[in-house]
């Protein structure tokens, strides 16, 4: 369905004793879309949270906190819990994991807290190591003043020069030094030890040789160590043993919480409650029918108003109308599985406004093609394929999926056009070529130049993306044309169902008559200037297009004011920014040549059939397969990002600007989503 499901208003008041089987049943019906009730309503005030909000907040705080503890990993958890049980089991275990828990990460929290302090105190005395002298000699004076720190370089002559008063003494490795100077001295001894890229280390405040004290260090470091280990052992166990009932539970009393606190978004009094959401229109009956069966006519469900497609226009620029039915409504579309899954492209830019056609249809025909267009090459087509395929079947989140989605189909168009239109694989043509390399010479055996399907010859390959670059480009104006001609045939649509038809033939219809007249001129240019051939002014393409563009230009005029002339430069950069569906081809075309010439240059310069030349022959066939796979593993890489991230920059900019507004609000109905959790009437999912 192109324009998003229609939606009714409805008010649902009914005894505030009933609220909360009200809001239970609604979840079951997941059919309605609840409206924040204004505080502002006259006799009304926000309803209070269930009593179960306290007790299930407080619980679901302190299993959050003993999941973070554990480390519990969503992905690590699989299947589901009965809630029953989960009820049953919550008290009792989340009292037995606060104990458990608690006790040891407190354990190791203190283990690796003395670790790293020992750690630093080792990493102090490291310095120290390679001076004779214990670690009390450099404490304890009245008329001295100990420096000790790295150096960059013997400091020794610098300092009794600066300092006669002091004595130095240098570490074996030269990069460490202890000075130690009488206090009336000190400052000339740092300024000369600043020279040598003094860092002072303050000696610790402890007693022995510093070899004793790394030397017990280390021993207490391996006991802790193992000590931690143990401890983190423990937490594994725990969260190999608690984790999916930790997730279960964690799912359960979030769904008890955002039960419990969606009266804080009705309205209540101190005997009745009313709800404000929107339904489907088609929903409405069988919702109406569920409260009055389920709540023994204690609420009552009243249907206020269907929104309307059609919505105020502002008569001026800058104007605001106060907002309709039309605006407020929220979005819900229904797509099939294929169409869905480009729906989070669409969503990247915005939600379809309810009046307005979901574009997410277009965006799978059209995106796909766009990208085996710039790609155009089988060799990369089927990977994309199979990459797009594995991810489509493993990936869980939006992103990836979105990915996977774009890899797939727009691997096959790649390869649709790899075969029938370029006729290449990894920049290599199938049939012998008269300047370029091909895989008929490369193999030794001739490939088709065609093939014959039901009777009709299909060639295989009719252009050369480097040696038939006009062509190319022509065809992609063309495609630009008929894309943005659609995007104005949508724009007509929206803008008849949002303010009439009167606004829509002003601000797009007479868009339409401007494109047909620029695609009339578009011929007569090509004849002009590329074929050559004399156009006169009597030309019936002339004589349509002109009058075409006249009138579009005076409706956009009348329809948009001087914005619309403005706006003319913009459509032919439009039109022409769909030239770079031929220019990230050629420039992979371009790529793919280069790596080629090198890898077969590399092969042919190398005789194979040289006596004592052996030895070279297969480090001379591993470079050229390193050349080979690394250079097209680039332009593997460089097609995923050019061609996907242009597919959608012609969509978001040229495509959607001529019909597209955006900015809706999603459909979210009161809705259960179990992932961890099950109930014995069913899943929610």
């Amino acid at each position: 369905m192109l324009l998003p499901i229609q939606m009714t208003r409805v008010l649902i008041v009914g005894s505030r004793g009933a609220l909360k089987d009200t809001i239970e049943l609604l979840y079951r019906l997941e059919a309605a879309h609840l409206i924040d009730f204004s505080a502002e309503e006259e006799g009304f005030s926000l309803g209070a949270p269930l009593p179960e909000s306290s007790e299930a907040s407080q619980r679901l705080l302190k299993l959050r906190s003993l999941e973070k503890d554990m480390g519990v990993d969503a992905a690590e958890v699989r299947g589901r819990m009965d809630v029953a049980q989960i009820e049953k089991d919550l008290a009792a275990t989340i009292a037995e994991l606060e104990v458990e828990i608690t006790s040891v990460t407190e354990s190791r929290n203190k283990l690796a807290g003395r670790i790293n302090e020992l750690e630093a105190e080792r990493a102090v005395l490291k310095g120290f190591l390679g001076i004779p002298l214990d670690m009390e000699m450099y404490s304890g004076y009245e008329s001295l003043r100990v420096l000790t720190g790295k150096v960059r370089g013997d400091p020794s002559v610098a300092v009794r020069a600066a300092a006669p008063q002091s004595e130095v003494f240098l570490s074996d490795s030269g990069d460490f030094v202890a000075v130690f100077v009488a206090k009336a001295q000190a400052d000339e001894a740092q300024r000369a030890l600043a020279q040598f890229g003094f860092t002072e280390v303050p000696a610790p405040a402890k007693s022995g040789s510093p070899q004793q004290l790394v030397a017990r260090a280390d021993e207490e470091l391996t006991a802790l160590r193992a000590s931690l280990e143990e401890a983190v052992r423990k937490l594994e166990e725990l969260r190999e043993r608690h984790a999916a009932f930790v997730k279960a539970a964690d799912e359960h009393l979030s769904i008890v919480v955002e039960k419990a606190e969606t009266p804080l978004r009705v309205g209540t009094t101190e005997y009745a409650f009313a709800m404000d959401a929107w339904v489907p229109t088609s929903d409405v009956p069988k919702v109406e029918k569920a409260i009055a069966e389920g709540l023994g006519g204690k609420v009552h469900l009243e249907a206020l108003a269907t929104a309307p497609r059609k919505e105020a226009h502002a008569s001026h620029e800058g104007e605001e109308n106060p907002k309709s039915l039309a605006e407020e409504a929220p979005t819900k579309t229904e797509n099939g599985r294929i169409v869905k899954q480009f729906e989070y492209m669409e969503r990247m830019l915005s939600t379809p406004k309810y009046n307005e056609i979901d574009p997410t249809v277009t965006m799978m025909i059209t995106i796909p093609i766009f990208f085996g267009l710039m790609v155009g090459d089988i060799g990369y087509g089927i990977p994309f394929m199979i990459l797009g395929w594995l991810g489509l079947r493993n990936c869980r989140s939006d992103e990836w999926r979105t990915i996977s989605t774009l890899l797939f189909y727009g691997g096959i168009w790649a390869t649709i056009f790899g075969v029938f239109l370029f006729g290449e694989m990894y920049g290599i043509h199938f049939a012998e070529q008269p300047h370029d390399m091909s895989w008929s010479s490369l193999l030794g055996v001739q490939l088709p130049h065609e093939i014959a399907i039901g009777g009709f010859e299909i060639p295989l390959g009719i252009y050369s993306k480097l040696h038939n670059v006009k062509p190319i480009l022509y065809m992609t104006i063309w495609i630009g044309l008929i894309h943005v001609f659609i995007g104005y045939v949508i724009g007509v649509y929206n803008k008849a169902i949002r303010f009439g038809l009167k606004h829509a033939i002003l601000e797009r219809f007479s868009w339409l008559l401007i494109v047909i007249g620029g695609a009339l001129l578009l011929l007569i240019v090509v004849d002009a200037m590329i074929l050559g051939k004399t156009v006169e002014l009597t030309d019936l393409r002339i004589l349509i297009a002109a009058p075409l563009i006249v009138v579009g230009i005076l409706l956009a005029y009348k329809g948009e004011g001087a914005a619309a002339i403005l706006d003319l430069p913009g459509l032919m950069g439009n039109v022409i920014s769909y030239t770079r569906l031929a220019a990230i081809g050629m420039s992979k075309a371009g790529l793919a040549l280069a790596f080629n010439t090198i890898a077969f240059e590399v092969l042919w310069g190398h005789d194979f059939l040289v006596p004592g030349s052996n030895s070279g022959d297969t480090i001379i066939l591993i470079a050229v397969l390193a050349i080979f796979l690394v250079g097209h593993l680039t332009i593997f890489i460089l097609a995923i990002i050019s061609a996907g991230l242009h597919s959608l920059r012609l969509h978001y900019v040229e495509f959607f600007m001529k019909f597209y507004e955006g900015g809706g609000v999603d459909f979210k109905p009161l809705k259960v989503i179990r992932k961890y959790t099950i109930e014995k009437n069913g899943v929610s999912e």
